[in-house]
């Protein structure tokens, strides 16, 4: 009997895999071939809300918990997925590079911000005011990580690439079973999916469409990403990752002319260096009202669990919040009350 069955095939159904795996559980993972947002994502994490100059919420715990996890899982994979990269926020005025300065001096943000902007000159990028620079910034290559985990676990026997139907899943209080696989318990990371989960579809979820383009830009030479009212990464060679949209109120999936128009409208303030577009993507995210997480046990079925709502940032939040299932799953460690999806019982 498998420890547990994980569903869903984005950062968070791998970073589950993994995290189960590095702590010697056995699993059986099982995604389909719908594109999750994460495909579409770039994967950069950052520590900081870089809107208005403020830590993200549990920052320096998730920060000191992705380096150790990912390099555990890139010696496994034996390649790199994870790169560190500086995120430069362009300063848009004088105003906004003294409130950096004043910012970076705060307790909570002194060792996330770097204090004294930079006034470093990027050929081809406008930034009159400089920039400020955040600290352990960078990103996963999600292409990499999804495609190199699924081989990894395929490789064990320990994956298949299928749709979950919920009516041939049996559940008893003490193991599930599914198409033959009997495990004591199973995780739903299914995303945006979540919303046609029998067990957890009342949860408020919130589907965030966003969109990103590729462009090939030969004449810039990138070692920084750049965050303005859109981010600007370094992909390879002369290719770029622009965006990111966030819509709330969306009527299609797919890439849109009034998206892209926009991303455009928003890189041409600063980018002044000719271009040309490659790719337009999109994906809908899985987001929450009140921006956490969710975690925990369904009620009826206690060995029926929840990992979604990871939204924009789970490169960074998936590797602890993981963790934090783990451990409430096998040592009774009691979940943050701001991901425990008890949250949301009365």
């Amino acid at each position: 009997m498998k420890d547990v069955i994980i569903v869903g095939g984005g950062i968070s159904g791998a970073t589950l895999a993994w995290q189960w795996f590095l702590q010697g559980k056995s699993i059986h993972w099982i995604a389909d071939e719908k594109q999750s947002s994460s495909h579409v994502a770039a994967g950069v994490f950052n520590p900081v809300v870089l809107k208005r100059f403020s830590p993200i919420w549990k920052a320096q715990e998730q920060l000191d918990f992705i380096f150790p996890f990912y390099k555990e899982v890139e010696n496994y994979l034996k390649s790199s997925v994870l790169e560190m990269v500086p995120v430069w926020r362009r300063l848009h005025d004088q105003k906004e590079r003294s409130t950096w300065i004043r910012k970076s001096n705060r307790d909570d943000l002194a060792n996330l911000m770097i204090t004294e902007p930079s006034d470093t000159s990027i050929s081809g990028i406008e930034a009159g005011n400089g920039y400020g620079i955040v600290k352990h910034t960078g990103w996963l290559n999600t292409m990499a990580y999804l495609s190199d985990s699924i081989k990894f676990f395929q490789d064990r026997n320990e994956f298949i690439k299928a749709s979950l139907d919920y009516e041939k899943l049996d559940i008893t209080n003490d193991h599930v079973s599914y198409n033959g696989i009997d495990a004591k318990a199973i995780i739903f990371a299914e995303g945006n999916g979540l919303r046609n989960n029998p067990w957890f579809h009342q949860l408020p979820l919130q589907g965030n469409k966003g969109e990103i383009l590729i462009i090939k830009c030969p004449g810039l030479k990138l070692e920084q990403i750049i965050k303005s009212s859109v981010f600007l990464m370094p992909y390879r060679e002369d290719l770029f990752w622009v965006g990111a949209t966030y819509e709330r109120e969306y009527t299609s999936a797919e890439p849109s002319d009034e998206a892209r128009e926009f991303l455009i409208s928003k890189l041409e303030t600063f980018l002044k260096l000719p271009y040309e577009i490659v790719d337009h993507k999109s994906g809908i995210r899985p987001t929450t009202i009140d921006r956490r997480p969710f975690l925990g046990s369904n009620k009826d079925y206690k060995n029926l669990y929840v990992f979604n709502g990871m939204g924009s940032r789970a490169s960074l939040i998936a590797p602890w919040a993981s963790q934090q299932l783990l451990e409430s799953i096998y040592n009774g460690h009691q979940l943050p009350k701001e991901m425990d999806i008890a949250r949301f019982d009365n």
